[in-house]
């Protein structure tokens, strides 16, 4: 019988992997952001892969060994890791080839959502990752391929369920009212883009491409904080 991932994660953990746990995902109010041009897409798309102009970025296959990719090869999606700039290079070729099938509409109709994922972790952890690079105080987590694979389950996950309790219907007219009332919070913080909030299919095409960042991880109150991004296509 196949290990169920939740024990494949807990044994990565008890070999050394940095014990994150996610705590929320938050979509800031600018979370959306149309991508109004091909070359605009492009250089986004390398940003993310840390490739071309970008790959700078990663001064350590290790970090990027951290990040979590979309992957179309063979009209198949797949989502993987891909830490040396060759697999990077590739996805890059892959999603290019993915792009040009599905040819995005650059006039108001190709997005990037950027949300802000929250993970939690013990204080005696979190001092353990601490270093010391050139003279200032830095962090470096490890991460295994399953436990990656988890976190970014539990982030779409999240997501997913924040649209879910938005369009949920609600039984007493207590709970409708403010149903109303969350409906129009999200279009006040959203505006053109609350239905995208929603993941509303009637508003949304394909996804062209999603990640989640862990090499550029930020520490605040204890709390660690990373960035998914998906593009989505429009109808």
């Amino acid at each position: 019988m196949a290990k169920s991932i939740e024990s494949l994660v807990e044994k990565e953990i008890q070999k050394g992997s940095t014990p994150l746990k996610l705590d929320s995902v938050m979509v800031p109010a600018e979370g959306f952001r149309d991508i109004d041009s091909r070359e605009r897409l492009i250089n986004i798309l390398q940003y993310l892969l840390r490739v071309r102009e970008h790959k700078k970025l990663i001064w350590n296959d290790t970090l990027s060994a951290n990040n979590v990719y979309m992957d179309v090869f063979l009209g198949k999606t797949d989502f993987h890791r891909a830490a040396l700039i060759t697999g990077r290079e590739e996805i890059y070729q892959h999603i290019n080839w993915y792009g040009g099938k599905l040819k995005p509409d650059y006039n108001g109709k190709t997005v990037i959502e950027s949300d802000v994922c929250a993970f939690s972790i013990a204080e005696d952890e979190l001092e353990k990752c601490k270093k010391t690079y050139d003279g200032k105080e830095a962090y470096s987590f490890y991460f295994g391929k399953y436990q990656i694979r988890s976190l970014y389950a539990d982030c779409l996950d999240y997501r997913k369920n924040m649209a879910r309790d938005e369009v949920t219907p609600h039984a007493t007219d207590a709970d409708t009212q403010q149903a109303a009332h969350d409906s129009k919070s999200s279009e006040a913080a959203y505006g053109k883009y609350s239905e995208l909030f929603r993941l509303n299919d009637d508003v949304i095409r394909a996804v062209l491409f999603q990640c989640l960042l862990l090499d550029d991880l930020k520490i605040e109150n204890g709390m660690v904080f990373a960035n998914l991004y998906t593009i989505y296509l429009l109808r």
